[in-house]
């Protein structure tokens, strides 16, 4: 069962003290191998299993996924480029690692305002009904953004993205999931 990939956006630079803070909550879950700044392997204990995750930085300023669609798509759903984003992936898809990534990215949310990029659209009952899944996460609470791509088969799909609050809801909400 493959893994997922979510990304925190972040419309400026993080400054050093939120930098520092993000790292002391990030170090404080588990074992880690810390690579760059912001850039960690982390090994996560639970019921005795052994997990790991990695996280890291990435200006966005410096990434090829940011061409000029991608760009215009942010100007035209949340009106701006974000300057940065953390990264926070897994190789499994099993329930504990959607819910530690899901808390550790409220975690990270409560130190430095942003909005999570879940690379995919939230579609509990897999409908790919555009209508449908727009009703389903507007029921949730909190800022959801569509923010349209285009497949490799050319066709135009979404991913949400939302804020804090919404992802608090959404935690725990009984159809909680990670798409990817």
């Amino acid at each position: 069962m493959g893994g997922f990939t979510n990304l925190i956006y972040f419309k400026e630079y993080l400054s050093a003290e939120s930098t520092n803070r993000i790292k002391k909550t990030i170090e404080s879950h588990g074992e880690f191998e810390l690579e760059g700044e912001l850039d960690y392997e982390l090994e996560v204990e639970y019921k005795e299993e052994k997990y790991t995750f990695r996280i890291y930085y990435s200006d966005a300023n410096d990434d090829g996924d940011f061409d000029s669609e991608s760009k215009a798509e942010f100007l035209k759903k949340i009106g701006y480029v974000p300057n940065c984003y953390i990264g926070f992936m897994t190789w499994t898809n099993e329930k504990y690692g959607q819910k530690f990534i899901s808390e550790l990215m409220l975690e990270i949310l409560e130190i430095e305002s942003g909005l999570v990029d879940f690379s995919s659209a939230i579609d509990p009952e897999l409908t790919e009904n555009k209508e449908k899944i727009k009703k389903f996460v507007s029921e949730v609470g909190g800022e959801i953004i569509e923010l349209e791509y285009e497949t490799g088969n050319d066709r135009i799909w979404f991913t949400h993205l939302a804020d804090k609050k919404f992802l608090r809801n959404w935690i725990g909400h009984k159809k909680f999931y990670i798409p990817k």
